[in-house]
């Protein structure tokens, strides 16, 4: 049986913020009613491909390490050639559906391959990829699911639109004889944390400052990223607290929006295969950083990963990653998927997982925030290509000066000269890992394009 997917992935959302993880604030209680199913298993260490949206949405959606499809730079797109997971269930058989208003994700990086449809949410395709009527839905509620009237687009929110197209479409393939494969990226949980006006108030009461003065706060934190990562973060527990909270009050937000999707797959779909998933987390200081960026520091790469629909149980306390999860359904629940850096959960057990990060990126970053501090150490989260490998415990990291091991519980130092046997043990690892699963397989690289709207809209998300 091809049965339906409905996979929904929460922008820049780490684990330990969420009801699954360590949040006190009741952030995400959707993903943690989806968890406590039956039929569901909540992975308490799963771990992002990469630390930023593009390279590790192009591992999710081809089952590749970020140094294979090489979708890791500003200028990269996927591959021509390269085989898409949407690519193979629509060969299937498959109605395949993606739902983004991210640049990151959208015809411009090649991220669109393979979907039947595909809706990228900007300011000039709004009334046709959503409908009209869902326009006019949305303006009217424009006050509880976005900013109201203010022209300030960094803090308008779109959740709404991408939640009312998914439903469409789960509702139009409940009368369908093909089964649906829909991805779904809401992207309302990334900085500048601004939630829309119906949900400011959710976790208002724990605020330091008054809301208006909270949100200038994350408003400037993200318009002044690199600035304040030059000055090595130095805020004041007011400014930490608007941060936590309003992010908080985000996840909130979209953890409403992926409960809806949810709740309509339930109830109008044939036992579908549901995902809920983080494309990366976030830095709130940890490694004097911001946002999701140079480190792979497990406050970026640990993140939520609840599954509807495994045909068995699946082994879930070892580290796990997006691709593991498609390795685990192929053949099983789906048609068989080719996913080479996946491993199948149910006959394998992880010891690691695999975080890339690539360098050219990470050095123009470094450039950007040299030129508010020159005396800015940018080497200190490794030079050039970074590979993470990541246990239960610890962290090797690899780049172009070799290797430093991490405890996990302190991961400021390098333990590689008290703990040479396990340094040695993972350096083999990684070896072979990189040796089997992380070489290019394509000729050449892809480029990206972006409109002008794109561009706009990657500066107010702080890409620019």
């Amino acid at each position: 049986m091809n049965r339906d997917i409905v996979w929904v992935t929460l922008e820049s959302v780490r684990r330990d913020r969420t009801s699954e993880g360590a949040s006190e604030r009741r952030t995400t209680p959707n993903l943690a009613r989806l968890a406590s199913r039956e039929d569901a298993v909540g992975f308490g260490n799963a771990v992002a491909h990469s630390i930023w949206t593009r390279p590790s949405t192009a591992s999710i959606l081809t089952g590749r390490a970020p140094s294979d499809h090489r979708v890791w730079s500003a200028e990269a797109a996927l591959p021509d050639g390269m085989r898409t997971v949407p690519e193979q269930l629509r060969d299937a058989g498959y109605r395949t559906v993606g739902v983004s208003a991210n640049p990151q994700f959208s015809p411009a990086t090649g991220l669109d391959r393979g979907f039947e449809r595909f809706h990228y949410l900007e300011r000039g395709s709004l009334v046709r990829e959503a409908g009209f009527g869902t326009m006019c839905r949305y303006l009217l509620n424009v006050r509880r699911h976005s900013a109201g009237l203010t022209t300030d687009t960094r803090q308008h929110c779109l959740g709404f639109l991408h939640d009312s197209i998914a439903r469409r479409h789960i509702g139009r393939a409940a009368d369908d004889d093909r089964p649906l494969f829909l991805y779904v990226h809401l992207g309302d949980s990334h900085h500048p944390y601004c939630p829309p006006k119906g949900f400011r108030d959710r976790f208002a009461d724990e605020l330091a400052l008054s809301p208006a003065d909270a949100l200038e706060t994350v408003l400037d934190a993200s318009a002044r990223l690199h600035e304040h990562i030059a000055e090595g973060v130095p805020f004041d527990e007011e400014r930490w607290n608007a941060l936590s909270v309003l992010y908080d009050t985000c996840l909130a937000y979209v953890d409403a929006l992926a409960g809806s999707i949810v709740d309509a797959a339930s109830s109008r779909l044939d036992d579908p295969v549901i995902v809920v998933t983080a494309d990366h987390g976030e830095f709130f200081g940890e490694d004097d950083l911001l946002a999701h960026m140079l480190s792979t520091h497990t406050a970026v790469t640990d993140v939520p990963l609840v599954v509807r629909g495994l045909d068995e149980r699946a082994a879930a306390n070892g580290p796990v990653q997006h691709a593991d999860v498609w390795a685990t359904l192929s053949g099983r629940s789906i048609p068989a998927v080719d996913v080479p850096i996946g491993r199948d959960l149910v006959s394998e057990s992880p010891s690691f997982a695999v975080t890339q990060r690539g360098g050219e990126r990470a050095a123009k970053k470094v450039e950007t925030i040299a030129a508010h501090n020159p005396s800015f150490d940018g080497d200190r989260y490794g030079r050039g290509p970074v590979t993470s490998l990541r246990t239960e415990s610890h962290r090797l990291r690899r780049d172009a000066d070799g290797d430093a091991l991490f405890d996990l519980r302190d991961e400021t130092t390098d333990i590689r000269e008290t703990e040479p046997a396990l340094a040695a043990e993972l350096s083999d690892a990684a070896d072979e890992w990189l040796r089997e699963r992380g070489q290019p397989s394509a000729g050449h690289d892809g480029e990206a394009t972006f409109s002008s709207e794109m561009e706009r809209r990657l500066e107010d998300l702080g890409y620019l």
